[in-house]
């Protein structure tokens, strides 16, 4: 096979077997499947299920090369007990993919935000391509079903490819404080994400800023700075001052863009910060502290002896 021949002549023998075993391409290795297949017995079709956990095995004992996976099948209830153990049965991708099947469990767990790895786009491509649903493929892959989604854009038409974060950071060239400063242009400091982004690149050209409008990976019009006005917009905890109105509408550059109705998108309002008045020197302080009260032994103690403290002391003290 190709595989073989791509080994180089005087490679140890090692080197040539783990260059001829197959690769856990869809990443099954530990996924406990449920899988269905069609079986015609006396004339009537009826459909098997079966519950097994995958294991990659390339090393195996095997007739054919490609059968790289071992499913441990479950027992069914009702079994002979003449059958003793699991049911192991040795398959391939090629084989597997062309049944129906659904990931049931993983030991795989990836933390929110995770970076995406070559092997796990890899596998998201290849199981998307079998028809596996974007939930089975995200509980196999320890991913949400959102992220697979978000990772199934790159390989539609039309959409910006996503990277996997290696390359260096692309900037969009969109700031807070020329979010800010265009939004003060705006009635009533106000607008929805389209309507803010267009006034952030009139605002940019005033200032002379460059921005980043090619489009952001994973999307089909949307631009890098636009994407980026919608992340500040949005993001209440870091941007306080920017909030949501909850109000939503449609606004004049997206019937511009031939938006549906059903795209209305929400309001955010700018609230610029209030500047007071320093306190002159030699007037008393307007500033309001909060009373402290001492934490008597935890908050498992009883108030009885936290008024006993404030009024005096412990009793047991004198």
């Amino acid at each position: 096979s190709p595989r073989h021949m791509s080994v180089a002549p005087g490679a140890p023998a090692a080197a040539k077997v783990a260059e001829a075993e197959p690769d856990d391409v869809a990443m099954l290795d530990g996924n406990t499947i449920e899988v269905a297949w069609p079986q015609t017995r006396d004339g009537v079709e009826k459909m098997r299920t079966r519950v097994g956990t995958v294991y990659h095995r390339p090393k195996q004992q095997r007739n054919r090369s490609e059968n790289a996976y071992l499913i441990e099948f479950e027992r069914r209830p009702g079994t002979p007990r003449t059958a003793k153990g699991p049911r192991l049965r040795k398959t391939s991708w090629k084989k597997l993919r062309g049944r129906k099947y659904v990931v049931l469990r993983s030991p795989l767990k990836r933390p929110a935000g995770a970076r995406w790895t070559p092997e796990e786009i890899e596998a998201v491509r290849v199981r998307i391509d079998a028809g596996e649903m974007q939930a089975s493929i995200g509980r196999g892959i320890g991913r949400s079903c959102g992220s697979i989604a978000g990772c199934s854009k790159r390989f539609l038409s039309g959409y910006a490819p996503l990277s996997t974060g290696d390359g260096p950071r692309v900037k969009s060239g969109v700031t807070v404080s020329l979010v800010e400063s265009a939004m003060l242009t705006l009635p009533e400091n106000e607008g929805t994400v389209v309507e803010v982004f267009e006034a952030v690149k009139r605002q940019a050209a005033m200032e002379g800023v460059a921005l980043n409008l090619e489009t952001a990976p994973g999307r089909l019009v949307m631009s890098r700075a636009e994407v980026s006005v919608g992340v500040v917009l949005a993001n209440r905890i870091y941007f306080p001052q920017f909030s949501a109105t909850g109000e939503k509408r449609l606004s004049d550059e997206q019937i511009d863009r031939g938006d549906k109705q059903s795209r209305k998108t929400a309001v955010y309002k700018y609230s610029p910060p209030i500047v007071t008045a320093e306190r002159e020197p030699g007037l008393p302080s307007t500033k309001r502290v909060r009373a402290h009260t001492p934490n008597v032994g935890g908050p498992k103690k009883s108030a009885r002896k936290t008024k006993e403290l404030l009024a005096g002391g412990d009793r047991r003290h004198g």
